[in-house]
C-alpha cells in the first residue's frame, strides 16, 4: 500500500475517533444540562430530599441546592463547548464520584425513593442512579481519551473572559429564577380567627382532647392532597428528627377533624397554617415557605 494512502487512512480514522468523541461529549454535557434544568423546574422536592437527611439547616440547604444546580449546568456547558478539557474532565469525574458516594449512603440507609437526579422528570432510585453515574463516568473517560490533548488557544484572555461570564451568568440566572425561601420570606403574621381557635382548643371544644391549651405545642392546619402541606409536614418532621423533639407536641389538624366550615373560618382558607402555641396563646405562625427551624427547635425544646 502506498505511503500516502496509509497516511490518508490514518487521518480519516483519527477524524472518525474525534467525531465520535465530540458526539459522546455533547451527549454527556446535554445530560448534565438536562439534569440541572429538571431540578430547577421542580426545585421543592429536591430541596426537601436533601433537607430530609438532616445534614444542614434549611437556610443552608436552599442555597446549597441552587449552587449544586448551577455547578451542574456550568459543567454541562463547558463539556459541550470542549473548553478546558483536563480541568472539566477532573471536575466532572469528581462530581459524579461524590454523588455516587452519596447514593451509596442513601441505599445503605434504605432510602429507595427518587433521588431527584433528574427532578420529577425521571424517577430514579439510588441504585438506578448509581448505574447511570457509572455509565456517565465511562462515557466521560472514553470521550476525553478519544479526543486527545487540547490544542493551544491563541486568545486565552478572550476565552477566560467568556468562561467567567458563563459561570457568573449561569449562577445568577439560577438564583434569579428561583430565589431561596430564606431570602424571600421572613417571619409573618398569618391571619387566623382568634375566637374560633380559642373555642376549638378549649377543654370542651372540638380539639379539646388534644390539650392544645396546655404547654408548648406546634399545630399545623393541613389538607389532604395539598403539595404545600406535604412540604410543611416533611420540613417539620425533619426538624423534629434533627433536634430530637418530642413529637407528641406536634399536631396536624385536617378539615375532617375540625369540620370544613370551622377549618375555613379559623384559617381563612390558608393551607398550611402552622402555629406555635404556648398554653393556648399563639407565639408565632408560619406557612410552608418560611418555617423557621431554629424558632421551632428552641420553642419545643424548652
Amino acid at each position: 500500500m502506498p505511503k500516502n494512502n496509509t497516511l490518508e487512512e490514518g487521518s480519516r480514522r483519527t477524524q472518525r475517533w474525534r467525531c465520535m468523541s465530540i458526539v459522546l461529549r455533547i451527549i454527556v454535557g446535554a445530560l448534565f444540562v438536562l439534569s440541572a434544568v429538571a431540578k430547577l423546574i421542580d426545585i421543592d422536592p429536591f430541596e426537601l430530599y436533601v433537607f430530609s437527611y438532616g445534614f444542614f439547616p434549611f437556610t443552608v440547604v436552599d442555597v446549597l441546592v441552587r449552587l449544586c444546580i448551577a455547578a451542574e449546568l456550568i459543567l454541562g456547558i463547558f463539556i459541550i463547548l470542549g473548553w478546558y478539557r483536563r480541568l472539566v474532565k477532573v471536575l466532572t469525574l469528581l462530581m459524579l464520584v461524590f454523588f455516587s458516594l452519596f447514593l451509596c449512603y442513601a441505599a445503605l440507609k434504605g432510602r429507595m425513593e427518587s433521588c431527584q437526579c433528574f427532578g420529577q422528570l425521571v424517577d430514579f432510585n439510588p441504585i438506578q442512579s448509581l448505574l447511570k453515574n457509572g455509565v456517565l463516568i465511562l462515557l466521560v473517560l472514553v470521550a476525553y481519551r478519544l479526543q486527545g490533548e487540547e490544542k493551544p488557544v491563541r486568545r486565552k484572555g478572550l476565552r477566560l473572559g467568556l468562561s467567567a461570564g458563563i459561570v457568573v451568568l449561569a449562577t445568577v440566572a439560577i438564583f434569579a429564577i428561583s430565589l431561596p425561601d430564606s431570602w424571600l420570606f421572613g417571619p409573618s403574621n398569618n391571619r387566623y380567627h382568634k375566637d374560633t381557635l380559642a373555642e376549638s382548643i378549649a377543654p370542651d371544644g372540638v380539639l379539646g382532647d388534644r390539650h392544645l391549651d396546655q404547654g408548648r405545642q406546634l399545630v399545623a392546619f393541613v389538607t389532604p392532597g395539598c403539595e404545600f402541606c406535604k412540604m410543611a409536614r416533611q420540613k417539620i418532621g425533619t426538624i423534629a428528627e434533627r433536634h430530637d423533639l418530642d413529637t407528641t407536641h406536634i399536631h396536624y389538624i385536617e378539615p375532617s377533624e375540625l369540620g370544613d366550615s370551622v377549618f375555613l373560618r379559623l384559617t381563612y382558607g390558608q393551607r398550611p397554617l402552622v402555629m406555635l402555641l404556648d398554653d393556648g396563646e399563639v407565639e408565632a405562625t408560619f406557612h410552608s415557605r418560611n418555617i423557621s427551624e431554629r424558632q421551632i427547635a428552641d420553642f419545643l425544646s424548652q
